[in-house]
């Protein structure tokens, strides 16, 4: 087996992503534990963190005559991160309707028929000669790379993409809506964080796109890492980093 230097990479974003999303989640849980939208808030986040442990490990166990463990870590890694994203939008639903509007079954049936979904296309197919009725595959060779087949891609990316836009209308909405200011200040770097993180998908899809006719696509995996661990990190600020204009005893996102 041989591991790239975005292996490794993958590794450093995967546990620096971890331990700050783990932090997010005691402060969110500290802040208000009795809240139900806190709780939910924090589960978010600790799906993602969970997910972040998956992320670098399928690397390391990768072996070229029997690549199954990190096919199943990377599949683990991408249910996860469905299961954060979709607390995160019925978060940002309950930061403006509450969170009884936010589990309402027309909201909940749909969320869970996406993880559904998702999860059976992931363990579901299977690698078959046609290179077509598969969800994620081992690209071959000595290094631990994989591949996505177009017919999972253009399910999969639409339901993500659809989740994020609802996350930030939300969350957005929230921001202009709220008159604290360390809420606003705190939505402010959130949406950064976040931002940033979602532009990791813009790498991450050229690579799956690209992997057939450019060799070094997994090149731009590395960025898409990068730009997660940026990201990660404006959110991470955002619950530390107190607004200059109200008094300093007043703690963020409170």
């Amino acid at each position: 087996m041989v591991l790239s230097w975005i292996n490794y990479l993958s590794l450093i974003a995967g546990a620096s992503s971890f331990i700050m999303l783990v932090i997010i989640t005691t402060i969110v849980l500290k802040r208000s534990p009795t809240e139900k939208i806190n709780w939910l808030f924090a589960s978010s986040f600790f799906f993602l963190a969970i997910s972040y442990v998956f992320l670098p490990l399928g690397a390391f166990v990768y072996s070229q005559s029997e690549p199954t463990a990190m096919l199943v870590l990377t599949k683990i890694y991408t249910l996860f991160l469905i299961i954060g994203l979709i607390l995160l939008m019925l978060s940002s639903i309950a930061f403006n309707y509450g969170t009884h509007f936010a589990f309402r079954w027309e909201i909940i049936v749909p969320s869970l028929l996406v993880i559904l979904t998702i999860g059976g296309l992931l363990f579901g197919l299977t690698n078959t000669s046609s290179n077509l009725w598969y969800s994620i595959k081992s690209g071959g060779g000595e290094s631990a790379d994989i591949q996505t087949s177009l017919f999972f891609m253009v399910i999969f990316y639409p339901i993500c993409i659809t989740m994020i836009v609802i996350i930030y209308i939300y969350f957005s909405r929230a921001l202009k809506h709220t008159q604290d200011e360390n809420i606003r200040f705190c939505l402010k770097y959130f949406l950064t964080g976040f931002s940033l993180s979602i532009a990791s998908l813009i790498p991450n899809i050229l690579s799956n796109v690209l992997a057939s006719v450019w060799d070094n696509a997994q090149i731009l995996n590395g960025i898409e890492f990068i730009f997660v661990g940026i990201g990660m990190l404006f959110m991470l600020l955002g619950f530390f980093v107190k607004s200059k204009k109200v008094d300093e005893n007043l703690t963020t996102c409170d």
